[in-house]
C-alpha cells in the first residue's frame, strides 16, 4: 500500500497482490487483531522454518492472513516470497471488516466487486460456526498463502466460489439465446441499432 493515498482512512488499500486483496496499514494492524480476537472464526497457520510463519482466519468469502517473515542479515531476497504484513483477502471480508472498525467504505463497489447487503453479511459471519468445516477448510487454505502465486490462487479460488453464476441456457441446436428475442418487446425503453 501507497504511503499517503488515504485510502479508507489510511487503514486499507488495494494491493497490487491480487484483485480481491487488501493490505492493512501497520497502525491499523493491532485494531484488525483485536476485532479477529473476539470472533468466533475458524483459524489456522503454518510454520514451516523454510517460509514465512502465515496465520489465517476465515471470514465472510474470504479471510485475514497475517505474514511474519524472518530474513537473516544479508541473505537474498525471497523472490516470489509474500512480503510480511497484514492482509484481507476478499470483497464480503473486506466490506465486513470496514463496517466492523466503524472504517468508511467505498461508496461505489470497486471493480470487480459484486453489490453485498451489509445486514445479511454480518448475520451471515455471526451464523457461522468455527467449527463449520467449510469455514476450517477456508481457514486452512488461507493458511498455505506463503508465496505471492499461492496468494493469487488461494484469492481468485475463494472469489470464484463466493461469486453467484447465473445458469448458462443453451438452445437447442448448441447455440445461445439472443439476449435480445424478437418475440417480446422490451419491457422498458426502445431498442436501437
Amino acid at each position: 500500500m501507497a504511503a499517503g493515498t488515504g485510502e479508507w482512512t489510511g487503514l486499507f488499500g488495494r494491493s497490487s497482490l491480487a484483485p480481491t486483496v487488501f493490505e492493512v496499514a501497520a497502525g491499523a494492524r493491532p485494531r484488525v487483531r483485536e476485532w479477529l480476537a473476539a470472533q468466533s472464526v475458524a483459524t489456522a497457520w503454518t510454520r514451516d522454518p523454510h517460509a514465512p510463519a502465515v496465520e489465517a482466519w476465515a471470514v465472510a468469502d474470504g479471510g485475514v492472513v497475517a505474514v511474519a517473515r524472518w530474513t537473516p542479515a544479508g541473505a537474498p531476497p525471497a523472490g516470489e516470497a509474500l512480503p510480511s504484513g497484514l492482509y484481507v483477502v476478499g470483497f464480503g471480508a473486506f466490506r465486513l471488516l470496514t463496517a466492523a472498525l466503524g472504517v468508511p467504505r467505498p461508496a461505489r463497489p470497486l471493480p470487480g466487486e459484486p453489490l453485498f447487503d451489509l445486514d445479511a453479511l454480518c448475520l451471515a459471519h455471526e451464523a457461522v460456526s468455527p467449527t463449520c468445516p467449510d469455514a476450517v477448510e477456508q481457514a486452512e487454505l488461507l493458511a498455505t498463502c506463503v508465496d505471492l502465486q499461492t496468494l493469487r490462487l488461494v484469492a481468485g479460488a475463494l472469489d470464484a466460489a463466493s461469486t453467484p453464476t447465473r445458469p448458462v441456457v443453451v438452445a437447442p441446436a448448441g447455440r445461445r439465446p439472443s439476449p435480445f428475442p424478437r418475440d417480446r418487446p422490451p419491457t422498458t425503453g426502445t431498442l436501437t441499432g
